[in-house]
């Protein structure tokens, strides 16, 4: 069995969305060392191997230490704040944190130094490589799959700008925005009373019983009558987000006051966090 959790600590009001955030900023500085080292490694030679290997080395290393932090921050999921972020719309949203932002840079890096030895092959000027069909279907299986890994990574730097993943309570429904896709579950779709505090900090489980009212577009796997809210890399602690889902699914007259601060504040005194 888990661990019990410990309660959540949280501020008095909510957030406030920010211009740019962590996520953006690491991702940003992962683009540009992207440019800027294919351009150095191929136009600086060092002196000495090692010099050379470390140089090489460069982006690799940036990738596990950013990976590494994304592991990290996946940790103390019951330590997050008890909080939504007030967009200045009529919706309250579960923001991502630095995790995804982190995870996203590492992949970056690692396509970096995947593809700069790929672009950097001597092997179709080598006089003494196979004959020309040859030596091009050695090289092509490399470049197709860092063509598609970079595709991959292009949807999830995307993602990050965009401000997805998140969670965003709407007075319609629950609007949930993943890396593939996006979902929007109605109130009167989910069952009265759900969902409850679950042990599990990776996924929040919504019952469904209209699932012909739930709308997805992308490619959203999982099933429409008991969709898994992921929250390995949103800023929220679980057990609030399913507090707060299931006060606006049993008191549909507070459904109008989503996004302003009274109803926020109302959320708050009904959840015994003000």
């Amino acid at each position: 069995m888990h661990p019990t959790a410990p309660e959540p600590t949280a501020p008095a009001r909510a957030s406030r969305t920010a211009a740019i955030g962590v996520p953006q900023l690491l991702v940003v500085a992962a683009l540009v060392i992207a440019v800027a080292w294919p351009a150095v490694v191929t136009t600086w030679e060092p002196r000495g191997f090692w010099a050379g290997l470390l140089l090489r080395s460069v982006p690799f290393g940036l990738a596990l230490l950013a990976l590494g932090a994304a592991v990290l921050s996946m940790r103390d999921r019951w330590r997050r704040p008890a909080e939504l972020t007030l967009t200045g719309g009529a919706r309250l949203r579960v923001p991502p944190g630095p995790g995804f932002g982190w995870f996203v840079a590492g992949q970056v890096l690692v396509i970096t130094n995947a593809a700069v030895p790929v672009a950097d092959f001597d092997l179709l000027d080598d006089p003494d490589a196979p004959p020309a069909p040859l030596r091009y279907a050695l090289v092509l299986p490399p470049a197709v799959m860092l063509a598609v890994a970079a595709l991959l990574i292009g949807v999830f730097v995307t993602a990050v700008f965009s401000g997805s993943p998140r969670v965003d309570l709407t007075p319609s429904g629950i609007e949930v925005r993943e890396p593939f896709g996006r979902r929007t579950i109605p109130w009167v779709a989910l069952r009265p009373g759900t969902p409850a505090r679950q042990w599990s900090g990776d996924h929040l489980a919504l019952t469904v019983t209209r699932p012909d009212l739930v709308e997805r577009r992308g490619l959203l796997l999982g099933s429409r009558t008991a969709p898994r809210l992921a929250l390995a890399w949103l800023r929220v602690h679980p057990w609030f987000l399913a507090d707060a889902i299931r006060y606006y699914v049993d008191h549909p007259d507070e459904r109008d006051t989503i996004g302003g601060p009274d109803g926020y504040e109302r959320l708050r005194r009904a959840l015994d966090l003000a």
